[in-house]
């Protein structure tokens, strides 16, 4: 078969480029990695230039592993570990990975960890055949982040049961050698919601994000359109996401629901934020007597089928198509998709959402890439007006705006994103108050604001040096302080109400569920208070009517019951916190593809922004041609 002569022939190359003295066991093909079992992990701990030079000579993706046989017992492990390890060093958990052979050492410091302990752990690690990872945790471990890891501890078996055969279409030899290149938009074109792409060659369908739009009730509206295509699940080969926001995510549980059983390929932080994002949204459904498209087990299926990527790493996940994911500067772990597709024969940037700018969390979007012949680019700021105040400007609006509330005796309600906008909107205050540019009243924060700043904790790799260095090196929490009060029960609410002025930040950002809409109608009707709006509105949302100048509202409240709203409370966007490129961004991006891009395709943007856009790349940039898709169209790109 050619199948097994393709994986064959790798698996000899590998032989023949190792000595038997490193007395590999097997190869095994596991998900996008080539695995070597090995019972000398000690070689390739003393030879380290070995597996780099099979990666460049073959182009994949490998790592060495310990044969199952040489690991030590996992209780004998812990406490052994246990022994050697500081009781300053502050263990917080030990979770043991026997996919990957690793032992995850949770730390609370690991400045305590002295080089001579780091060698007795890592010469441990090579006796007992486990690696050993140790990785800072400054706070109680978020509940998203350890359902993950005791999921995958507890389904391992079927879990590399799943990447073996994930590995195995991979790795096999191509079926069909014609060049077609087709792209086609489910959803997301045209508009700002349920983005969702099928890219299809003659040898794989990939399918990129696949979102929910918050902003309608109708299903032909609100969900991918796979109907108009027929596109029938168990023929994709991989989902790639580039972040968790539920536009780009909010329909991948209902794949697993109808029987999906392939790949979901993002970052380690999308994964977590993703499941933390999806769980909520079961819980405010049930919370208001609907009932959701999707359910927990769906969403456990999701887990289980999730391979997490660096930024930076190529990686295999078609036959003909290799995925780099790299910083988009968007939320925490969002990545731009680079897909090379065939040997050399093109290459397709998917933006997904990005920032083109530096903020206080992330560097701004990745543009560095060796070859690109189409760009697929967001436009949710594409109107050639969409441009934005300085982050300066900002920062001091949200400020005076604030001050004015509550000097005057109101209170200040923020909507928000729990991903993104609330972490900069935590270290805007800090600073402000700390330096005394901003009264210190008391700041309420509700939803999923404590979990999510967790998540950040948890991966300050992600974040630009600034944010980092606070986290890894000083220990610090720089979102939540001690000025934070977490209102963890609807009841805790009378508190917030009954005292003087106050700042409220509370999921979601756009009054669509969550805890925003319980103070919103509250709040709403007293003119002294004042909603700040800091993140996009979606067209149809109740934050976009609010904001458009809606007096009379009704709101679904808990139990699902109705009640009008008449709003008297000023309200008012502060522009510039945004994790979207605004229209000078946006196009300054664009630019640095000059000369390299042969198609600009614009989409997640109101229809007059993303022609608006489209019509200014194909003015200034001539040798582009820029269009813009509707949703149901195909686009051939070779």
């Amino acid at each position: 078969m050619a199948e097994n002569e393709k994986i064959s022939s790798l698996i000899s190359q590998i032989f023949q480029l190792i000595p038997e003295s490193a007395r590999i066991t097997r190869v095994e093909f596991e998900g996008p990695k080539i695995a070597i079992y090995t019972q000398n992990l000690a070689y390739f701990m003393e030879n380290s230039y070995v597996i780099p030079q099979i990666v460049n000579m073959l182009k994949k993706h490998v790592v060495v592993k310990a044969d199952e046989s040489l690991r030590k017992e996992e209780e004998y492990a812990r406490e052994y570990l246990s022994r050697i390890i500081p009781r300053e060093a502050d263990v917080a958990g030990m979770y043991f990975d026997g996919i990957q052979g690793e032992i995850v050492i949770e730390l609370r410091n690991p400045s305590a960890i002295t080089d001579e302990v780091r060698e007795s752990i890592e010469k441990f690690g090579q006796e007992m055949g486990w690696k050993i990872k140790i990785r800072r945790i400054i706070a109680q471990p978020p509940a998203t982040y350890q359902e993950i890891t005791h999921l995958n501890k507890m389904a391992e078996e079927d879990r590399l049961q799943f990447l073996r055969s994930v590995g195995s279409k991979i790795f096999r030899e191509r079926l069909n050698l014609r060049k077609d290149i087709v792209i086609t938009f489910l959803g997301g074109a045209a508009e700002v919601g349920r983005s969702s792409l099928l890219l299809t060659t003659n040898e794989s369908k990939v399918l990129l994000d696949c979102g929910v739009n918050l902003g309608v009730s109708e299903k032909s509206g609100m969900f991918p359109r796979f109907d108009l295509f027929e596109v029938d699940v168990d023929d994709l080969d991989a989902v790639v996401l580039t972040h968790a926001h539920l536009d780009h995510s909010g329909f991948v549980p209902v794949l697993f629901k109808y029987g999906y059983r392939g790949p979901v390929y993002c970052t380690e932080p999308t994964l977590a934020l993703s499941v933390m994002l999806l769980n909520d949204a079961i819980k405010v459904a049930e919370a208001e007597g609907k009932q959701l498209y999707y359910d927990s087990n769906d969403v456990k299926e999701f887990i289980l089928h999730c391979i997490t990527l660096p930024y930076n790493s190529v990686t295999d996940i078609a036959p003909d198509i290799k995925l780099t994911l790299s910083n988009a500067g968007h939320i925490l772990g969002s990545a731009i998709a680079h897909l090379h597709i065939g040997q050399g024969l093109f290459n397709l940037v998917y933006t997904g959402d990005y920032k083109f700018d530096r903020s206080r969390l992330f560097q701004p979007a990745n543009y560095m890439f060796p070859r690109v012949e189409a760009l697929v680019t967001e436009s949710t700021y594409g109107d050639r007006n969409d441009v934005m105040p300085s982050r300066e400007e900002a920062e001091n609006r949200l400020v005076s705006e604030i001050a004015n509330t509550v000097n005057s005796g109101g209170k200040v309600l923020i909507p928000i994103p729990a991903v993104g906008r609330a972490q900069e909107i935590f270290l805007v205050l800090n600073e402000h108050i700390a330096r005394n540019e901003m009264p210190d009243v008391p700041i309420y924060i509700e939803g999923m604001l404590g979990e999510a700043t967790r998540l950040h904790l948890i991966y300050p790799e992600f974040m630009n040096k600034e944010i980092r260095d606070k986290i890894v090196n000083n220990g610090e929490n720089p979102f939540i302080t001690e000025r934070y009060t977490i209102i963890s029960h609807p009841r805790d609410r009378e508190e917030v109400f009954s005292r003087g002025p106050s700042i409220i930040i509370a999921t979601s950002g756009m009054l669509e569920g969550g805890p925003s809409v319980a103070y919103f109608s509250r709040l709403a009707e007293d003119e002294r208070n004042k909603v700040v709006f800091v993140s996009y509105q979606v067209s149809g949302t109740l934050g976009r009517r609010v904001l458009d100048g809606a007096k009379d509202v009704n709101i679904a409240e808990d139990g699902g019951k109705i009640r009008n709203v008449h709003v008297r409370a000023s309200v008012v966007q502060v522009e510039g916190f945004s994790g979207h490129s605004d229209y000078n961004q946006l196009m300054s991006y664009i630019s640095r593809f000059r000369g390299r891009v042969q198609r600009v395709i614009v989409v997640h943007g109101e229809q007059q922004k993303a022609y608006s856009l489209a019509e200014s790349v194909n003015r200034l940039f001539r040798r582009y041609t820029a269009t813009v898709p509707q949703v149901g169209e195909a686009i051939r790109l070779y």
